[in-house]
């Protein structure tokens, strides 16, 4: 049919640039990169007692997202604001990803018949390597506070090393499958952030674009409740990934930083032990 529309989830490539593809969702991540760049030297150019609308915005985001990390991390400030700038940057750029689409006459432009820009977060590979930047940020730096712990927290070797009878065998077996589980759930991780993030986005184009092709009556009026729909949606799906980002960052350090600290109380209490 004249009027189908052509639905593909790899973007279309627009050049090769030294045998790198450059594709549309590439160059579209590229603009939103530099829109955050004129957003953030806006914003600190204009910062006033008395806030503009600009300063406003940036003020409510950074709070609220400083307020989630503080309560995440027990009240402990100097980490809430150590991954403040990861949070908001990751909020930030996905949800103008989510949106740039919708912009006026980014649609319109065209080259060789390929739409020149796409949301990024609708190609799966930018939201796997935001989720990978998330896990990786985790799991680096619970190493880099105890890579015994954060080992053990996977491998329970130490279930192995206590047993002494043969009923203990049930509980040391028991806890190697938990820690395999564990593995399997941080991977799990990986792939549920990515697969939310790129289904929403990508259904809600296709979405747009199937109601707009079928007919010249429903391509201007009948898209606009699916493009306010899709805002909204692009929102909370920027919201849903900043937030479980540093629920999972901070529950990684919080498990590993307690462990530290359980292993420092049982080697104060049998240094006592050994005194008396």
């Amino acid at each position: 049919m004249e009027n189908t529309p052509n639905i593909a989830v790899a973007p279309e490539v627009l050049m090769n640039i030294a045998g790198v593809d450059v594709t549309s969702s590439m160059l579209t991540a590229v603009f939103v990169t530099l829109v955050l760049f004129g957003f953030v030297f806006y914003v600190r150019a204009k910062l006033k007692i008395v806030p503009g609308n600009a300063q406003i915005v940036a003020e409510g985001v950074v709070g609220f997202f400083y307020d989630q990390l503080l309560q995440a991390y027990g009240g402990d400030a100097k980490k809430a604001k150590r991954y403040l700038g990861l949070i908001v940057s990751l909020f930030l750029f996905i949800f103008i990803s989510n949106q740039f689409t919708i912009i006026p006459l980014t649609q319109s432009i065209v080259a060789d018949g390929v739409n020149v820009f796409r949301a990024p977060t609708s190609h799966f590979s930018l939201t796997l390597a935001l989720a990978i930047i998330t896990f990786l940020v985790s799991n680096v730096i619970a190493i880099s506070m105890s890579p015994a712990k954060w080992a053990g927290n996977f491998i329970k070797i130490g279930s192995i090393l206590k047993i002494r009878k043969p009923a203990d065998v049930g509980q040391a077996l028991l806890d190697i499958f938990l820690g395999l589980l564990d593995i399997v759930g941080e991977l799990a991780k990986v792939i549920s952030l990515s697969a939310r993030l790129f289904g929403n986005i990508f259904a809600g184009e296709v979405m747009v674009v199937v109601i707009a092709s079928l007919s010249v009556f429903t391509r201007y009026i009948v898209p606009v409740p699916f493009y306010l729909l899709g805002l909204l949606s692009g929102l909370i799906q920027a919201l849903v990934f900043a937030v479980l980002s540093l629920s999972f960052i901070a529950g990684m350090h919080n498990t590993i930083e307690e462990a530290v600290e359980q292993g420092k109380e049982e080697k104060s209490k049998k240094k006592e032990a050994l005194a008396t």
